[in-house]
Formats: C-alpha cells, structure tokens, sequence
C-alpha cells in the first residue's frame, strides 16, 4: 500500500526502545484539522457502501484513479480509524471464531468468590476440563478455555477442588462456543437491558450473541463518506500545505 499519506510529516528524533538511539522517523502526531471541517461540508461528500472485495487501495483507485488517497477514508470515518476495515461476509465467521475462541457455561448458581479468573475447572459429566479466563456475572456466564475434551455438558456440573480441599460444584444451564453466546439483551426499541442472571426471566427481550454484534458493527463499518472525486486534489493538495506549515 503506498506510504503517500507520511511524505509530508515532519521528522523527529524517535528511539525505538529503551536503549536504542533516537532515529528521525515521521511524527505521527501530526495533526491538521481540514478534515474535520470537510466532513461539515456536504457539497465536497458523498456516500459509498463498502463492497465485497473493496480494499483500502482497491476503493481509492476506483474512485480517483489513483491508490494514494485510502488514508482519506480512515480520517473521514472515526469508526473505520478506531475499528479497521470491514471484514467480507464469508470471512465474518472466521474473525468471530479467532476474536472468540473459547467456550462459554451459564449458571444460575450465585457463585461469589467462588470459581474465580485463572481456576481450572472439570466437567464431571464428560471429563472436559479448562481455565476460566473471564466471568460476566450480569449473565451467570464462565469462558472456559479449554484444555482437555471438546465441550462442557449442559444439565450437568462443572467441579474444583478449593484451597482447603473442598470441592466447588456449579450446575451448568447452557453451554455454546463463546462467539455464539449472549453478549446482551435488548428491548423491543433495540434498548440494551439488564436481567437478572438468578431467575433469567427474558420474555419479550432480543438476545443479541457476540458474533451477532461483531455482523451489526462490521455492517455499519461499510456506510462510510468519501470525498467527491472532483474535489480530492483540492482537498489533499491543502492538507499537504497544511502539514507543512
């Protein structure tokens, strides 16, 4: 990809390590705010859906004729600079997976202290065992990560032995892979609420799963702004003289 958007940053002494000597290198805290003012001006905007296939470099030369213009993109749209490019439809289930690797257990049980970050438990149905890495008490939920067997068993028990040799037992509700499991609810507005993880009473509410909410986010990543072709020189050639003020 081209390294266009750097030409016009100043350099300035950087060490790249505690103990490396500074090197000039671009200072990336070079700032200038016409874009902010472009995105206020309709007349230099329009609207574009991210395709299939669109890539940075790919989308600025369909739409300039030229690759040089893709860092436009990230600083007309916050959400694509803070969260990345959208990811295609087939390759959605393949980043939740990777973002969400791991297995999730609901209880009902009040667990407490009990069943902390870093215990390993064991399924005493299937023999699986695994760390947990996390615990959202809101939803009754533990994310396992596995260390032995496939999955946990709904309906059955997940056991350790405590540090004053007591064995712990929690009854397992329901267990799925962690990216299939219920990040929130929501209401029929499309309101997050919370319920209560002891009597999960969620008559009414939309459960929303994590990778549910991954497809919603990545959907809204492709509604981006672009300038309009006939006024991107003006714009980056004023950028640049900004820069190198």
């Amino acid at each position: 990809m081209s390294t266009n958007y750097f030409k016009n940053f100043k350099f300035v002494p950087y060490s790249f390590g505690n103990r490396e000597d500074p090197v000039l290198f671009n200072n990336l805290t070079e700032y200038v705010d016409i874009i902010d003012k472009i995105k206020q001006e309709v007349s230099f905007l329009n609207r574009y859906t991210i395709v299939g296939g669109d890539r940075p470099d790919s989308l600025s030369f369909k739409l300039y004729g030229s690759i040089d213009y893709y860092w436009t993109f990230y600083l007309m749209n916050d959400d694509l600079r803070y969260s990345g490019w959208p990811v295609d439809t087939g390759g959605l289930l393949e980043a939740a997976i990777s973002k969400y690797p791991n297995r999730t257990i609901v209880t009902a049980d009040n667990l407490g202290a009990l069943f902390p970050v870093g215990q390993e438990i064991e399924d005493d149905a299937s023999g699986a065992k695994g760390t947990i890495v996390k615990r959202n008490l809101d939803l009754g939920q533990l994310v396992i990560k596995l260390t032995s067997g496939t999955k946990f068993t709904a309906g059955g028990a997940a056991v350790y032995t405590d540090t004053d040799g007591v064995i712990q037992t929690l009854t397992i509700t329901s267990e799925t892979e962690q990216y299939n499991a219920i990040h929130h609810y929501e209401n029929t507005s499309g309101e997050q609420v919370d319920v209560d993880p002891f009597n999960l009473n969620t008559s009414g509410l939309v459960p929303v799963t994590f990778r549910e909410r991954m497809e919603a986010k990545n959907d809204s990543l492709k509604q981006i702004i672009v300038i309009k072709p006939d006024s991107i020189d003006t714009v980056v050639s004023e950028f640049n003289r900004l820069l190198k003020q």
